[in-house]
């Protein structure tokens, strides 16, 4: 009887420590990851963190790069190997570095730019990971919905094309249900990062109850951010 071969997946540490540990190593090369997230639980360190751990393509979308970089080394992470694509300039200002104030062929020209970029960053030989921070920026913009079909599925070929983890933020409670459907329907794996009150405290949690071969962690565990993301050791994952 023909033995089925298994294939030994690598796995691509994301940076915290006891996280890693329960995921024997961290994410399966080759996965698309939804960090799916409340913007109050300040869902950046954890994009902070992926970006950190070896050599990343950072896409900026609302924010100059330098002042995430600012917010990264204020972490006391090392920023050395993150390469940032500058979204944020490229969409919102203009060569004199003024804000745009109308442009109706700008939010279909940052696709065209996306693409550019994406197609420069596959033809690194080395190993990097890509995080787009953020998704939403892209799904909001004003274009057919073909075009945003166009980029998810790009975005998945070259995570398994790669072997390469991307990470996309998809901001919670800011698209139709049939947007996130779609997004976490086509991601391997999904971070469910929330903050909920607490008598007078306001408390940070995240489970990823969506992991493509591997044994999700269904659970949530809390979590608070210094130095990066710290998991609650009062109930550790490890």
């Amino acid at each position: 009887m023909e033995q089925t071969q298994v294939l030994k997946t690598i796995d691509i540490p994301t940076g915290i420590v006891l996280l890693d540990r329960r995921l024997d190593g961290g994410i399966p090369q080759g996965s698309f990851v939804c960090v799916y997230a409340d913007p109050i639980a300040m869902p950046e360190a954890f994009l902070y963190q992926f970006a950190t751990v070896m050599k990343s393509y950072y896409f900026t979308t609302n924010r100059s790069p330098k002042f995430v970089k600012i917010d990264i080394q204020k972490l006391g992470l090392d920023a050395e190997n993150v390469n940032f694509v500058d979204i944020y300039s490229q969409y919102y200002l203009n060569e004199y570095g003024q804000f745009i104030v109308e442009d109706k062929y700008r939010d279909k020209e940052i696709f065209d730019f996306v693409d550019d970029q994406l197609t420069k960053i596959t033809e690194d030989s080395e190993e990097f990971n890509i995080v787009f921070d953020s998704l939403s920026f892209f799904l909001n913009l004003s274009v057919e919905w073909g075009m945003k079909d166009w980029l998810l599925n790009k975005l998945y070929t070259i995570s398994k094309e790669n072997g390469t983890v991307i990470y996309c933020y998809l901001v919670k409670n800011l698209h139709p249900v049939n947007v996130v459907s779609k997004v976490l329907d086509i991601s391997d794996v999904v971070f469910d990062i929330e903050a909920e009150r607490v008598g007078e405290r306001i408390v940070c949690k995240f489970a990823v109850p969506k992991l493509r071969g591997k044994r999700p962690v269904s659970e949530y565990f809390r979590f608070y951010v210094e130095e990066g993301v710290q998991i609650d050791t009062s109930r550790d994952i490890a």
